[in-house]
């Protein structure tokens, strides 16, 4: 995968970016900030640089809630600035308005610039507007995931049609509508026209490959037809069927994968991206747990050691700190509990988290501070942490994985839509999903970086938890498990996939633990409100309406209960 620069955009992508923020389809479609002769090259630019320069994401969707909902990291146990877990800010779900406002806005004014071009010229450029497509399509169903219905057939067409009060359009129609722009879009990058314009180095991801762009729609069909395998189980069979018929193929390898590296500067460094900054992390216990407990030798590449060295013991003891009879523990990968209640447990706070020392050595004494409890490897998430400012490193975001597509095709072997075997794709999946953060960890120098070899991961897949073995619902499970562990670095894929599958749960093999707030039950979220239209009253007859036909199957819920469900999350 080559290396971006992201900072080497363009004058005219730059200037594409400064436009104001708005929820306003009138002035969203109206101002003029998209330069009239901006090229596809540059609002290309401007969509991609959107799709992954995401650190108010990060911050409060990530960091703040969907992290800790899914247990991915804990706050820490001694932190007294932990944002409530439960309480949602206004400022999560960013990817809303960004939709609008700069990522389909350009892909749109892309087609829209191709379309003025002479007949000779449009030719030239089929395969830049089917790009544009699948870029349109991939942020669309984000924003729906986490929404439901939206704003999509009548939107974005401000500046050619005037058309400010848009209609929402229902999941049911939009995955229909999705698989037709995708199925378009791959036709026209695998017809193989002659003479076609390429985004080249404009394009962060594929560098204006058309076949690996054509792969990538059709993962994105396969993930969507996941989706609507509870709602739609023969649209959704009939999708997977023609994705694996389809000459464009799927991903082979990590190397084809959808996914965003950065260039060693400038990007993923400090403010919003760290993890710190709002809610101090550390490690999670139930997924510390399953990681050391089964070998996973991705546990080094998530997460840190605790200070309890050897040397870091002996010196307590020598210091009369600790029992002369105390002994080193080789475990140092140690997790904090997620749930409010047993953090502030204070027969926990005792036990874990930070600890100071006075030791007596040669008659002098010092102090000797440590931590109990893991933190994660912030370097993954922010450069500038962990001596990163210094450092360099390189920066990776997986937006869709070769190992997801692994454990989805061995989902659905096992569930016997596919003749495939189970077990081979699931295996692939795991050794994908190791290589894919062995690489990652490698790019941003994570601290103590030491690459994992083939007799870890042999270990590691031969554990009782990992091995394919038992009943069809337990593979199903590891399935589940190894697919929700490789979301670790994109969270809300985590997230859909917990929905989807029920995996991680209570008492499994992966354990996620209750929530507890003063002895009470929490419930964890499973969407985002449905933003109102603000700046104009004209198209709340259309919010409405949306909401209402949320509302019909009862499982929506009111418009700010956020443990509400939308169309395609169907309970287990």
């Amino acid at each position: 995968m080559k290396l971006i620069n992201k900072l080497g955009l363009g004058a005219a992508a730059v200037s594409l970016m400064l436009s104001s923020c708005t929820k306003n389809f009138e002035e969203l479609n109206t101002n003029p900030v998209v330069s009239p002769v901006a090229t596809p090259q540059d609002l290309i630019v401007a969509a991609e640089y959107k799709v992954v320069d995401r650190d108010l994401d990060w911050f409060y969707d990530n960091y703040t809630y969907i992290m800790r909902w899914m247990q991915l990291g804990s706050s820490l146990p001694t932190s007294s600035n932990i944002t409530p877990m439960f309480t949602i800010s206004d400022r999560a779900n960013s990817i809303y308005p960004d939709f609008y406002k700069t990522i389909g806005r350009y892909t749109t004014e892309i087609k829209s610039v191709i379309s003025k071009m002479p007949a000779d010229q449009q030719a030239t450029y089929q395969n830049a507007g089917a790009i544009a497509q699948i870029i349109q399509v991939y942020a669309a169903w984000r924003v729906s995931d986490v929404n439901g219905s939206i704003p999509y057939t009548e939107a974005l067409k401000g500046r050619d049609s005037s058309e400010f009060t848009p209609k929402y359009d229902n999941q049911a129609t939009l995955f229909p509508i999705w698989e037709n722009e995708l199925k378009a879009a791959i036709a026209t990058l695998t017809s193989g026209a002659a003479n076609q314009v390429s985004y080249g180095n404009s394009d962060m991801f594929y560098s204006g490959d058309a076949a690996k762009w054509a792969k990538a729609a059709n993962v994105l069909r396969l993930k969507m037809a996941m989706r609507q395998l509870k709602r739609s189980e023969a649209a959704a069979k009939q999708i997977i069927t023609d994705v694996l018929a389809s000459s464009a193929g799927l991903f082979t390898s990590v190397e084809e994968e959808f996914k965003f590296i950065s260039a060693p500067i400038g990007f993923a460094r400090g403010t919003n991206w760290n993890p710190d900054t709002g809610s101090p992390f550390s490690a999670p216990k139930g997924l510390v747990d399953f990681m050391y407990e089964n070998s996973d030798p991705r546990i080094r590449l998530f997460f840190r050691r605790n200070g309890y060295t050897q040397t870091a013991v002996d010196s307590l003891v020598q210091g009369g700190a600790l029992s002369s009879n105390t002994t080193y523990n080789p475990r140092r990968y140690v997790g904090a509990p997620c749930s409010p209640d047993a953090r502030t447990n204070p027969a926990y706070v005792k036990l874990f988290g930070i600890k100071n020392y006075k030791v007596t050595i040669g008659g002098k004494v010092s102090e000797m501070t440590l931590d109990t409890v893991s933190l994660i490897q912030m370097r993954l998430f922010d450069l500038d942490q962990s001596g990163g400012a210094t450092s360099g490193g390189v920066y990776s975001m997986p937006l869709m994985t070769y190992a997801e597509q692994c454990f989805i095709l061995a989902e659905l072997s096992e569930k016997n839509i596919i003749a495939q075997s189970a077990e081979e794709w699931y295996l692939k999946g795991i050794r994908a999903s190791i290589k894919d953060y062995n690489t990652m960890a490698s790019l941003a120098k994570i601290l103590e970086y030491t690459a994992v070899n083939d007799e870890e991961v042999d270990t590691y897949l031969a554990s009782a938890d990992i091995a394919y073995t038992g009943t069809q619902e337990e593979k199903l499970e590891k399935i589940a498990v190894q697919n929700f562990v490789n979301h670790f670095k994109a969270p809300h894929e985590a997230w859909g996939a917990w929905k989807r599958t029920g995996y991680p749960k209570e008492g499994g093999i992966l354990a996620m633990e209750p929530f507890m707030t003063n002895g009470a039950r929490n419930t964890v979220p499973r969407r985002w409100q449905l933003p109102i239209p603000s700046g104009t009253q004209e198209n709340i007859p259309n919010y409405d309406a949306a909401i209402k036909d949320m509302q019909a199957t009862g499982e929506y819920g009111e418009p700010n209960d956020v443990t509400g469900r939308v169309w395609w999350d169907m309970a287990n």
